[in-house]
């Protein structure tokens, strides 16, 4: 069987961890019988598209009437078809896989000819809902339900829809009773994702790692720790976002890759990501499976994720005084830690580890195929 990947990619500093999916997949598909794949995945934006995409309107802006979630799915879906129509003329395959449904909404021919899966974290209306964004009323209702529209159409028309999580298999079979929907983590590297001895450290050291630093919940965790940081706790920050110096603070340019952030995550009494628009993070995965405990806020599917609440700790988001008060009493209590970061670890082994999670997928879309689905 063969199998196309195609993938959405990096966005920048805005989105990271889709580039994280190609090497789970890999992992997951090593050694399988019978299967041979090939990975690819969406170009950058050159100067047009990106203006066209992204650019801000004022007056319509202003008004909520861009247009603009309409303006990046359309060209970012016609740049894929036109992207994966070309790798399947030089490597026709039997099942296509594409993450996610951002790309997939101008894949109509495609998918009448070949059993398209498509992959995603979230739906376009759970997305928009995010309270990291202005809220969407009025205006914004109008401009992003074309969106949905074709999202809904191409979820109609996959072969199957791979949900990340119980909450976007929630979303979609909310949002497109007719599709067809899994739910389905292509999970992680579990053997280098893995606890380690930590070294002596004179004080507490609390991680934070996020591309959008104020989305993330960046501020709020700066504030949440005051004037506490470099006497009670130290905090190491993961973030491209340029940060003015602060006792207690260092802060680290660092890819997801980098072998000294999984030692970050290693060492890292705590992670916390009080996130304000998030679906599944990646960081939290990683930290759970590192044995280190989290805490975080429930949004999107991160109460999934934490198993709410027995593998991690849940606080409002943009909430300082109350993510305060749960990373002190998470570092003044050891036992708690300890007993977090075996449920978060335990529930990496359950349901993300990707050497599990690949022959799972395998036989959904071999059963795809041999349906003539």
């Amino acid at each position: 069987m063969r199998i196309l990947f195609f993938n959405e990619g990096n966005l920048g500093n805005f989105i990271l961890g889709q580039g994280q999916l190609d090497t789970a997949l890999q992992i997951g598909l090593d050694g399988a019988d019978g299967v041979q794949a090939r990975f690819a995945g969406l170009t950058p934006m050159g100067r047009w598209a990106q203006a066209g995409a992204s650019a801000t309107i004022p007056l319509l802006s202003a008004a909520e009437l861009d247009f603009g979630t309409l303006r990046w799915h359309a060209i970012q879906s016609l740049r894929a078809r036109r992207q994966l129509r070309a790798q399947l003329r030089c490597w026709p395959a039997d099942v296509v896989h594409v993450h996610s449904q951002s790309i997939a909404l101008a894949l109509g021919a495609t998918m009448r000819e070949l059993p398209t899966v498509v992959s995603l974290d979230t739906t376009v209306a759970d997305w928009a809902a995010m309270p990291a964004w202005r809220p969407v009323r009025g205006h914004g209702a109008i401009t992003i339900a074309p969106s949905r529209r074709l999202e809904r159409r191409a979820l109609e028309r996959a072969a199957l829809v791979l949900a990340w999580t119980a909450w976007a298999r929630a979303a979609v079979e909310r949002d497109v009773p007719a599709a067809r929907v899994v739910e389905h983590h292509p999970g992680l590297d579990l053997q280098r994702y893995r606890p380690a001895p930590r070294r002596p450290r004179e004080r507490p050291r609390v991680l934070f790692v996020g591309g959008r630093f104020v989305e993330k919940g960046g501020e709020d965790l700066l504030d949440a720790l005051g004037d506490g940081l470099g006497r009670d706790v130290d905090l190491d920050l993961v973030t491209p976002t340029a940060l003015p110096q602060r006792p207690g603070v260092t802060v680290h340019r660092l890819e997801p890759s980098d072998a000294r952030l999984l030692d970050l995550q290693q060492q890292a009494d705590v992670l916390c990501l009080p996130t304000r628009g998030d679906t599944n993070p990646w960081v939290l995965l990683e930290a759970m499976a590192c044995a280190t405990p989290v805490i975080s806020t429930p949004v999107g599917a991160i109460p999934d994720m934490l198993e709410h609440g027995r593998a991690g700790v849940l606080v409002p988001h943009s909430d300082p005084r109350a993510l305060a008060a749960a990373i002190g009493a998470l570092l003044a209590d050891a036992p708690r830690r300890e007993r977090l970061a075996a449920a978060a670890r335990e529930r990496c082994e359950q349901h993300y580890d990707a050497r599990r999670q690949g022959p799972r997928l395998v036989r959904l879309l071999a059963d795809l195929r041999s349906s003539g689905a």
